[in-house]
């Protein structure tokens, strides 16, 4: 009996000591991903109202092609006031009021925003302008929502015991990779995410950058500093971050985006050279994206899209051909294409110099977005098809049945690369085990 109480009391003092060392951090301030204040600074209106379209219009043959350095602007487009004459003149003739419009030039169209009166439905008004020969094509504006739930930190993180991080970064620490963000803003001055932000833009229009939850957490799975003393260390520790900032956080925590400013975004990325893109969103099948992502992935892009476990097909762009679909372990109904990555109670930066506790397959999106950094510096040149042929997945346990896509890190650089720092062998229970709250 002594020596069972004696057991109980050294548990719970190792557990009073774990506590008490996270939440000193060095002075840093921890929050739990349920009790994250959101201030008003931090938090914006959905930026367009509900009957808003996207019309395309195509680009004459002689346009301007954009280089590496091209940012989505017009300044250098002679053509911009024939087309904006063109979308002002389908406006008036079909009741619309023209908004504000982007260059995509990776699709060969312009793309413009019209708000629609309550007269005609939206059907008709859709089926009308796509009569028009020199509309490629229109589209509702689908809205998409962040799959989440709301160094002293770095032996609690998971991917730390499971993925062997320590081990790993012996071969690689993604070093000249540069990782494009699609999310909402990340906070660029946090201690473990200074200097780790290459390049910063905005998509949303009337609403400054901030940093903002969402965006932060998932930037410092990714790359937050390793060594510097404070917080947590990414996967890819080296690796470059072009933070785009395509969604926005609403009050309690909601943090969405649109078919506009993730389209913006995404054409952005493909102007820039990135090797991944994250996209720890989800919602409804999107004709523009579609054609975004298609153009990245005959790129050798590696886009990466969080699973919403609400949706049959695990929701879009996760559900698109070619893109690397990602949940957590306790997400139903899991399929051999789905890759399961650690995505619960995950410490990672806040806005605010915080750090937080979250969980979601946003996170786990993330956690393979940093994966995917780490076999872009080993091995820049292989295909996505070899990649997804070469990832050693292990059995997750799903009720009755036993689903291949818990991730196996290790086993994955070996077989890619050649090379292996750390055990190159993880077991079915271990795996399984990378997720349990």
């Amino acid at each position: 009996m002594k020596a069972r109480w004696s057991n109980r009391l050294s548990q719970f003092g190792l557990c009073l000591c774990l506590f008490l060392s996270l939440t000193a951090l060095s002075g840093a301030r921890l929050a739990s991903a349920d009790t994250v204040v959101v201030q008003e600074q931090n938090t914006a209106k959905e930026p367009e109202a509900k009957r808003r379209i996207l019309v395309m219009l195509h680009l004459p043959a002689p346009h301007f092609r954009p280089d590496v350095s091209y940012s989505g602007g017009y300044s250098n487009d002679v053509s911009r006031t024939a087309r904006r004459r063109i979308a002002e003149e389908l406006a008036r003739t079909h009741g619309l009021k023209l908004l504000e419009d982007w260059p995509m030039p990776v699709l060969n169209v312009d793309c413009f925003v019209m708000e629609e009166s309550d007269a005609i439905s939206e059907e008709q008004t859709i089926a009308s302008l796509s009569k028009d020969a020199r509309v490629a094509w229109v589209q509702t504006i689908n809205t998409f929502d962040a799959q989440a739930k709301s160094d002293p930190l770095f032996p609690v993180q998971p991917a730390n015991k499971y993925w062997q991080l320590d081990e790993i970064r012996k071969i690689a620490t993604g070093r000249n990779v540069v990782v494009a963000v699609i999310d909402s803003g990340v906070e660029i001055k946090h201690p473990d995410l200074a200097g780790q932000i290459s390049l910063n833009q905005n998509f949303i229009d009337g609403n400054p950058y901030i940093g903002e939850n969402h965006g932060t957490g998932v930037a410092g799975v990714i790359a937050a500093r390793a060594g510097n003393g404070v917080g947590i260390e990414g996967i890819a520790p080296n690796t470059h971050v072009m933070a785009l900032r395509a969604c926005w956080q609403e009050p309690e925590n909601k943090t969405r985006c649109n078919s506009f400013t993730l389209g913006k975004a995404l054409n952005f990325a493909l102007t820039q050279g990135v090797q991944v893109i994250n996209m720890s969103l989800s919602g409804p099948p999107d004709r523009l994206l579609k054609q975004l992502l298609d153009a990245a992935i005959s790129r050798n892009i590696k886009i990466v899209g969080a699973m919403d476990p609400n949706r049959a097909d695990g929701g879009f762009p996760a559900s698109h051909p070619g893109v690397f679909a990602v949940a957590d372990s306790k997400t139903r109904l899991l399929t051999n294409d789905i890759l399961v990555a650690p995505g619960r109670d995950i410490p990672t930066t806040a806005p605010g110099a915080r750090w937080s506790f979250v969980s979601g397959s946003s996170y786990s999106a993330a956690h393979i977005s940093g994966m995917l950094a780490l076999l872009s510096e080993l091995k820049p040149l292989a295909s996505l098809t070899q990649i997804r042929a070469d990832m050693v997945v292990n059995p997750v346990n799903q009720g009755d049945a036993n689903i291949s896509g818990q991730v196996n890190l290790c086993a994955t650089l070996s077989k890619l690369t050649s090379k292996c720092a750390c055990s190159c062998h993880l077991t079915a229970a271990s795996a399984t085990a990378v997720n349990q709250p």
